[in-house]
């Protein structure tokens, strides 16, 4: 009975405090929502690959505090969890690496240049507005590490024609989680159409997560206690914008993060680990849009980031060699792009990017690597009798390196999308392209056994699918999407005597799938809409080098990729008339 009191209380908090935040939500159902994930404007249903939008209102829905606890509930995502709330969690999207989906903050990239990957946890779901998820190969339009796909994190505004807003969150969880939020954004309506804003977030999580659990010896079950998996995060936010009707549009943003967490590792019977881990992020950055003319447009943007990441043992340091490591990375990015429209059919893309990183650690020697790019993106359709269309989306990408031999990488990608039958939102969709992810500072510059020589992985990948709408007693959404890609010249950690192990380009693998979902909408009225969604994904990952003769992992799935998944869920969002409760939800997954 206790068990059930507590349960329903951490309910009704949780909904509460979801419900009292909603600044400018005047509806409950949003329509087709144009992403900017594919560089090129489009929706879901126009658009050559799959692409599947999380807006406000889903993500205020969800039980959960963070980045993964969203994503995992997108289509053919799986989140890789190294330990509860307080472990790191990567991606894996379309049976790829996580180090193979390629994850963007406004469009700025995170992805660290030590590893790769994107420690997903790091990254509070409140500050959040919407997140754009672009299935498929995408080198030709991002550059490096967009083998898998793209995900596109967008964070929140100040609602420029509000006055004056005020967000208040708290919340309980299991093994004693607390946390709260709060966020407060002001809007200036200036002289000719001219408007002006700011919001600041701050936001504290953190549990004990001394949770117990079973340990199987190989004899018989021992009821142990989880220790040393707390964590505590903090997290800092702040954005200007500053806008001249739809001509000049100006965004300042910054965010400072904090976590700190236990890393007990795996249970062996009779010691938890007391490893701990720090990890501080700076990200900084703007962007400045202005419509030249009718036609032209150019958008700018700058960016900035710096982490540090600490990994310290305290049982370690009488030892001759303690385990104390650090990695501070910095990062300074730039990018230029114009946007032409001359016509209704017609319209391209065409940008330069740059960027510098160094590494400083005591586990790598020091690195660092000016990359540049320059792209174009199109777009043309052709319309028959104003209902079928056909569109062609041609990419073409030039990527430099300064600090691997094979310095220059170019990248190109033709998508199709054929609507054929008057009257029907039936789409046919394909896209095919290579793509490539290139060396990392671990890779390169481990002391001793780095290996200066890696030239970048590369992949072909190729998609088709079929994207239908219907209104029948709902807004039903059927998307059924296939996709291969195959990975040669992996980097793979290879023995090169019984104590060394170097990074050499040796890897193949042929990622394969199958991706089907139905989304359905339900207005009920004005206010209140239910919404419900399953998907089911297969996906094989198949090793296809092998290590040595007789290689029995050869031809065989992956580690830590699942072959298939399955999700369900079903949402009631009401609106509600009251000055304070804006939004009450109800979810199940």
């Amino acid at each position: 009975m206790r068990i059930f009191i507590k349960i329903l209380f951490i309910i009704v908090i949780a909904v509460l405090c979801r419900g009292v935040y909603s600044e400018g939500m005047d509806s409950v159902v949003t329509g087709e929502i144009v992403v900017e994930s594919n560089r090129v404007k489009m929706t879901n249903s126009t658009a050559p690959n799959k692409i599947q939008v999380m807006d406000e209102i889903f993500i205020s829905s969800l039980n959960g505090s963070s980045l993964p606890d969203a994503l995992k509930l997108s289509d053919a995502v799986y989140i890789k969890d190294y330990g509860f709330n307080s472990g790191t969690k990567t991606i894996s999207l379309n049976a790829t690496q996580s180090e193979h989906t390629l994850i963007l903050l406004n469009g700025v990239r995170l992805n660290s240049s030590q590893n790769a990957q994107v420690d997903l946890s790091l990254y509070d779901l409140d500050n959040i507005e919407r997140i754009e998820i672009s299935k498929g190969g995408s080198s030709a339009l991002y550059g490096s590490e967009a083998i898998g796909g793209v995900i596109n994190i967008i964070t929140k505004t100040n609602p420029v024609l509000k006055p004056f807003g005020l967000t208040l969150k708290a919340g309980l969880g299991s093994y004693a989680q607390r946390k709260i939020y709060g966020r407060l954004s002001q809007g200036f309506k200036l002289k000719e159409n001219k408007t002006a804003g700011y919001s600041i977030s701050f936001s504290d999580d953190r549990a004990k997560n001394d949770f117990e659990y079973y340990l199987k010896s190989g004899v018989n079950r021992v009821l142990r206690n989880r220790e040393n998996s707390d964590y505590n995060t903090q997290a800092f936010d702040a954005d200007i914008t500053y806008s001249e009707s739809d001509k000049v549009m100006l965004r300042l943003f910054a965010s400072y993060t904090h976590f700190e967490r236990g890393v007990p590792g795996i249970d062996i019977g009779y010691a938890t680990g007391t490893a701990r881990q720090i990890d501080k992020n700076i990200f900084s950055g703007g962007s400045f849009f202005r419509r030249i003319s009718g036609v032209l447009s150019m958008k700018s943007t700058l960016g900035y980031r710096n982490a540090l990441q600490k990994y310290f043992d305290p049982a370690t340091f009488g030892f001759s060699t303690p385990i104390n490591s650090f990695y501070r990375l910095n990062n300074i990015s730039a990018s230029n792009v114009f946007s032409y429209a001359a016509k209704e059919n017609f319209s391209f893309d065409a940008g330069a990017e740059v960027s510098f990183s160094s590494i400083t650690s005591n586990e790598t020697d020091e690195g660092s690597q000016v990359q540049a790019a320059v792209f174009w993106a199109g777009k043309y359709e052709k319309q028959f009798n104003n209902s079928m269309a056909f569109t062609l989306y041609p990419t073409l990408r030039y990527d430099h390196f300064s600090n691997i031999n094979d310095k220059n990488v170019v990248t190109g990608k033709l998508g199709i999308n054929i609507k054929p039958i008057p009257g029907a939102e039936l789409h046919f969709k394909s896209s095919f392209g290579n793509n490539f992810s290139a060396p990392t500072f671990n890779e390169l510059y481990w002391k001793d056994i780095g290996n200066p020589d890696l030239k970048p992985e590369r992949s072909l990948s190729f998609d088709a699918g079929i994207y239908y709408r219907l209104n029948l007693m709902a807004e039903n959404e059927l998307e059924i999407s296939y996709y291969n890609i195959n990975t040669s010249d992996r980097i793979l950690w290879t023995p090169e005597s019984a104590a060394i192990w170097k990074p050499i380009n040796v890897g193949k693998v042929k990622s394969e799938g199958v991706d089907i979902s139905l989304r359905s909408v339900f207005t009920i009225s004005n206010r209140l809409t239910s919404q419900t969604s399953i998907n089911y994904t297969f996906g094989s990952a198949l090793k296809k080098n092998q290590d040595y003769p007789g290689d029995p992992s050869y031809n065989k799935q992956l580690i830590y990729l699942p072959k298939e998944m399955v999700k369900a869920s079903i949402m009631l969002n009401y609106l509600t008339t009251s000055k304070f409760i804006k939004f009450v939800s109800f979810s199940l997954f």
